[in-house]
């Protein structure tokens, strides 16, 4: 019960923190011109990237994304790649720019592996309460689809290369691993400075071999 309780309060206080995002109204055709000239390189004109270590944008959250780059604007989230790209951006510029990723068709999707698919599924779905490991469906929804509301990403189909980075980023940050420099952890989803987020949390419990086999799960989900 404890356990329950405690991810229970994870996930409320993560919401909280999330839903507080306020997007300002956003210029979709202005945001086209700042994707197609500053971010198409790595993640795609219409926000479908061909590089597997970046992420596709399109169709994500708009105030994900927003959140996103206000946090690489400001250090929350340390990108060595992104802070020189959002910090050229006022507020308005970011609100365009991911009003108009937002806008475009969502990607399509890759197929998991059969061999761990069965044991990715369970994982996802169900988590593992004898590690305290908590369903990844919670928060990002049984297809993946996210949470559009809380700010919670859509992860369905994305890159496998790029979820396993993510996921070995928070991980790193929620067992506190001694690090060369800052850019080897995220942190950014907590809901207070110097408290872990739930990722962080959840991260931390996942060996190499569940991140290995959760990316590639999730890039297949829809």
């Amino acid at each position: 019960m404890k356990k329950i309780i405690t991810a229970a309060s994870l996930l409320i206080a993560s919401v909280s923190g999330s839903a507080a995002i306020a997007v300002p109204k956003y210029d979709i055709e202005k945001g086209k011109v700042i994707a197609e000239t500053v971010c198409a390189a790595c993640h795609g004109a219409n926000g479908v990237s061909a590089v597997p270590a970046q992420p596709n944008l399109g169709g994500q959250s708009v105030k994900y994304l927003y959140k996103q780059l206000v946090a690489f604007k400001s250090g929350d989230r340390v990108n060595l790649i992104m802070k020189p790209y959002a910090s050229q951006l006022s507020d308005q510029d970011m609100a365009n720019v991911a009003g108009y990723f937002a806008s475009q068709p969502r990607w399509t999707v890759s197929y998991a592996d059969p061999a761990t698919a069965e044991k990715a599924q369970k994982l996802y779905f169900g988590g593992d309460s004898k590690r305290g490991v908590i369903p990844c469906s919670g928060c990002h929804g049984g297809k993946g689809n996210g949470n559009d509301w809380a700010a919670f990403p859509r992860l369905g189909g994305q890159h496998p290369e790029y979820i396993a980075t993510q996921l070995k980023l928070f991980r790193a940050a929620g067992r506190e691993d001694e690090v060369m420099d800052a850019s080897q952890t995220r942190t950014n989803d907590s809901a207070k400075k110097g408290e872990k987020g739930m990722m962080q949390v959840v991260a931390a419990k996942l060996s190499d071999n569940d991140i290995k086999i959760l990316a590639d799960f999730i890039g297949g989900l829809h």
